[in-house]
């Protein structure tokens, strides 16, 4: 990977994406760096003074907005060497009392804006018969928890959008892999969008997605930051080859580990029995 190469990254404006784009463009990289809201833009454009970043809006859920971005880009640096989708957010609760737009809204932007935005860039990448492409994915595209199960139907499907892609943009020198963070310490739980019956305190399940709540807020406390992600996304351009996915902390290398090698039985018990030790 040359240097000078140009970035475009989604999801810009915190957490794996604002750092992702520092750290990019410290080593070297021209970087786009994107955003639904740009007035969110603040922090980013200080820290980024005298890097080479610039800031444009990109909201992943609509097409007038992605294929203007891009073409801005392309305009501006005539190519897009690497595609970052990192752009995207979590639902919380049970998978049962969602409504019908709720879990449209979770794939329209996880799924169907990456799909978006990748289908907006490949025809450059083919031209210029080179590319690469970062999905960000999740643990939880590798394995499910109570209270994710929409988040994670998601992630399923970015990994396996990823190895799909891989088989089809190969003979045109473009290369794609995803980036599996597991607990980060980001705003992302913070931000998670709950289901009404639940923030209510009315849902079915409140007793079991309390508890799993609680659990997955004090774990992502004690994780490592962002940065950590921003390292392993630039550990994947530095490969000559990029490998299908690239684990991001202890848990995501660790727990699928353990979730496919264990019996069924066993991995079900010791759910349970961590679930039932958490405290309120």
């Amino acid at each position: 990977m040359l240097p000078s190469q140009t970035v475009l990254i989604t999801g810009c404006s915190s957490g794996i994406g604002y750092w992702t784009s520092l750290l990019l463009a410290q080593n070297g990289f021209l970087v786009f760096a994107t955003m639904r809201n740009i007035q969110k833009a603040g922090s980013l454009r200080e820290a980024a003074r005298d890097l080479p970043i610039e800031i444009l809006p990109l909201d992943v859920d609509n097409p007038a907005s992605v294929n203007k971005a891009v073409s801005t880009v392309l305009r501006k640096a005539g190519r897009i060497d690497v595609l970052v989708n990192n752009a995207g957010w979590g639902a919380f609760g049970a998978f049962e009392e969602f409504t019908d737009k709720e879990i449209r809204d979770q794939y329209e932007t996880n799924v169907f804006g990456m799909a978006r935005v990748t289908r907006a860039v490949l025809p450059a990448m083919r031209e210029q018969c080179q590319g690469r492409i970062v999905n960000i994915g999740s643990l939880a595209g590798r394995m499910t928890f109570a209270g994710v199960g929409l988040y994670c139907s998601t992630k399923h499907a970015v990994e396996g959008f990823t190895e799909v892609l891989r088989t089809e943009i190969r003979p045109f020198g473009i290369q794609t892999t995803v980036v599996e963070p597991g607990n980060i310490r980001t705003r992302f739980k913070d931000n998670r969008r709950k289901s009404r019956l639940f923030e209510e305190g009315k849902s079915a399940y409140q007793g079991l997605l309390e508890k799993v709540h609680a659990f997955g807020n004090k774990q992502a406390a004690l994780s490592p930051g962002p940065g950590q992600v921003a390292q392993t996304v630039l550990k994947a351009l530095r490969s000559p080859l990029m490998a299908v996915r690239y684990p991001a902390g202890l848990d995501a290398r660790l727990f699928p580990a353990l979730r496919w090698c264990l019996p069924d039985v066993v991995y079900d018990f010791l759910i349970r029995q961590v679930i039932s030790r958490v405290e309120l």
